[in-house]
């Protein structure tokens, strides 16, 4: 669905546009992937894993390359950072979308308002 049918014109259209690309210069480092909780046991007889059956829990980031579904492991310290970049990711995508949608709907509306300029309908 087309969220720019109102009345709009092209040069409101433009400007738009110009300001969604100036917040893809802020967003930052991103990674694509989702971030996944895997609960394992360590093997460790001595573990609360293997006597309390408390199974430890481990992030990994999945992600598709060629089809094949592919996981990397996230280390401790580097979640909060993994998860940020997935989070620019999510909003690098949302953007482009959008300013994509908005090139359409210029390339939609450029002959019609260019006979409205010319003074034809």
């Amino acid at each position: 669905m087309n969220k720019y049918k109102m009345k709009i014109n092209i040069a409101w259209l433009k400007r738009k546009r110009d300001s969604l690309l100036k917040q893809l210069t802020g967003i930052g480092p991103f990674v694509d992937g989702s971030m996944v909780v895997v609960k394992r046991r360590c093997g460790n007889r001595n573990c609360k894993c293997y006597l309390k059956d408390e199974k430890h829990e481990s992030y990994y980031l999945h992600y598709k390359e060629k089809g094949v579904t592919k996981a990397v492991y996230i280390p401790v310290d580097m979640e909060d950072t993994v998860r940020q970049w997935n989070d620019n990711h999510r909003k690098l995508k949302e953007i482009v979308a959008e300013v994509s949608g908005i090139d359409k709907e210029i390339i939609r509306r450029h002959v019609k308002e260019k006979r409205l300029k010319k003074g034809r309908r």
